[in-house]
């Protein structure tokens, strides 16, 4: 008699050669994905935030209007100093991302095929790696959380550490940690008469400084200039839109296409339409019912969910890069749930049912991902991302880059700025020179195309020098423009990051002088 198949693939999820082959797919990959794609300004922020402070101090400085506590910029701030070139951050990320996908293969409960979708997922694959951002440091810690809450009370200060730098890569990370926080607490007063040890205190107390010293990284500055305010209304539609990123977070398959990056193909049904919200809503319930018998994953789970909605609703809606943290709370609770004591069992057809079920629910969602990511990943390849690489590329051949530069609007140039790895540019909006955005009420304003030629001329005639023009819009044929000696070089337009396409101009000074 053979052994059943499930065996089989049971051993084999378990043998060396699956995880480590299976690893060494992901990361090829992702090295091919990665070497295709083009950084956008979100990316390439961080990479300048971190190369231009000349200490931690000065980063922390520059930090707060970024929304964001500083743990990847730190991370990065060694990695500038080996090399003034953004791959680096890049292969950073190539480096925490396939850490990442090892342990996910080698350590969670997961069955073979979950492993090889999840790894191939939206989130592991795409979202969290071939796009360089603090998410995926986030990712890789709750990864590591899931696999230390087994041994919570024996290496307490291990699982405390972690929680505190997790609470250091993003704000949505610092939610789920605050959840998470709340879960422990309930489950060690549940058992605190079975356990009792002073580093479990002293780890508390290092999570409660995570948190603090997050939260006040996080507070803005009075001038801060994005994302100002808070919205505590109460507006239906507005409540109805945030339940509905729940679904957003679950299906993460974006349309074929060069726009392709935050759309959502099953949008494009109108059954899909018409009942995502009834769809998110049950998969907020049919996890609460399995976590039901865990009050304290229970409580993780709920206080997550919750404070991410909360947030979303009133601060910021955002985009699937924040959303995915929906998908990562339950991703916590399936996998690191489990590690929390169940105080009653379900009858016996019910528990099987629910098991079921929640296999059923968690291999078909990680096959929509998987399409997702892969889907993804095939778009990026074939489409031009951002034309900010091809930009810098193209003002280094002619050499432009050795004359001044004024860019706008900024944010878009500064795409352009950390691939020509160049100290600083002026930037016409703010009025300032600098390489990163500084995201202050100051550059609020705009400028008009009147304004950045005045501003091109007058660098000109201090620098006596001609002077590079990078816009992300084209000059009008205006009578006002046409008496500046501007001389149209090249455009690159067309690029996923519809703003993040590119035209470059050269400002005759010498001839400027003379009007």
């Amino acid at each position: 008699m053979f052994p059943p198949l499930s065996d089989y693939f049971h051993r084999l999820e378990k043998s060396n050669h699956f995880i480590l082959g299976l690893t060494g797919v992901y990361f090829l990959v992702l090295l091919f994905a990665i070497y295709h794609h083009e950084m956008w300004r979100d990316e390439m922020q961080a990479w300048l935030l971190a190369r231009d402070s000349s200490n931690f101090f000065a980063l922390f400085q520059h930090m707060k209007y970024e929304g964001h506590p500083a743990l990847w910029h730190l991370i990065l701030m060694p990695i500038t100093r080996l090399s003034l070139s953004p791959i680096g951050m890049q292969v950073t990320h190539l480096v925490i991302a396939t850490t990442t996908v090892f342990l996910i293969v080698k350590y969670s409960p997961f069955t073979l095929f979950q492993k090889l979708f999840f790894v191939f997922g939206y989130y592991p694959l795409y979202e969290y790696s071939v796009i360089c951002r603090n998410y995926a440091i986030g990712l890789l810690l709750v990864i590591v959380l899931c696999i230390l809450l087994e041994q919570r009370y024996k290496s307490p200060m291990l699982l405390a550490a972690t929680l505190f730098l997790l609470s250091h890569s993003s704000v949505h990370a610092l939610i789920l940690v605050i959840g998470t926080t709340l879960g422990l607490g309930a489950d060690y007063l549940l058992n605190h008469q079975k356990i009792s040890s002073r580093r479990i205190y002293i780890g508390l107390g290092l999570i409660i400084i995570g948190i603090v010293t997050a939260i006040i990284q996080l507070n803005p500055p009075s001038d801060t200039g994005f994302a100002v305010g808070w919205y505590f209304k109460f507006d239906l539609e507005r409540v109805y839109k945030t339940l509905h990123l729940v679904s957003r977070a679950f299906f993460p398959i974006p349309n074929e296409g060069i726009h392709f990056w935050g759309s959502e193909l099953l949008m494009k049904f109108s059954w899909f339409q018409k009942y995502k919200l009834i769809i998110a809503l049950l998969i907020i319930g049919v996890t609460t019912v399995i976590t039901l018998a865990r009050p304290s994953a229970l409580l993780v789970y709920i206080s997550s969910t919750t404070g991410l909605l909360v947030f979303f609703y009133i601060k910021y809606q955002g985009s699937i890069r924040h959303h995915g943290f929906l998908f990562i709370t339950f991703l916590l609770i399936v996998w690191g749930g489990r590690s929390f004591k169940s105080y009653f069992r379900w009858p016996y057809f019910f528990q099987s049912y629910v098991r079921t079920t929640l296999n059923l629910l968690l291999t078909g969602l990680l096959l929509m991902h998987a399409v997702g990511g892969l889907t993804a990943v095939a778009n990026d390849i074939r489409y031009p991302f951002s034309y900010g690489k091809l930009t810098a590329e193209f003002i280094k051949a002619q050499k432009l880059d050795q004359i001044p530069i004024v860019g706008d609007v900024d944010f878009a140039v500064s795409t352009v700025v950390g691939y020509l790895e160049k100290e600083s540019v002026y930037y016409a909006r703010g009025d300032r020179k600098g390489s990163f955005v500084r995201w202050d009420n100051r550059r609020t304003q705009g400028v008009s195309n009147q304004q950045v030629l005045e501003k091109a001329k007058q660098v000109g005639i201090e620098s006596q020098s001609d002077v590079l023009l990078i816009l992300n819009r084209h000059l009008p044929t205006e009578e006002a423009i046409k008496k500046h000696p501007v001389e149209k070089l090249v455009e690159f337009t067309g690029s996923t990051i519809g703003d993040e396409g590119f035209y470059l101009y050269r400002y005759r000074t010498i001839l400027g002088l003379s009007d």
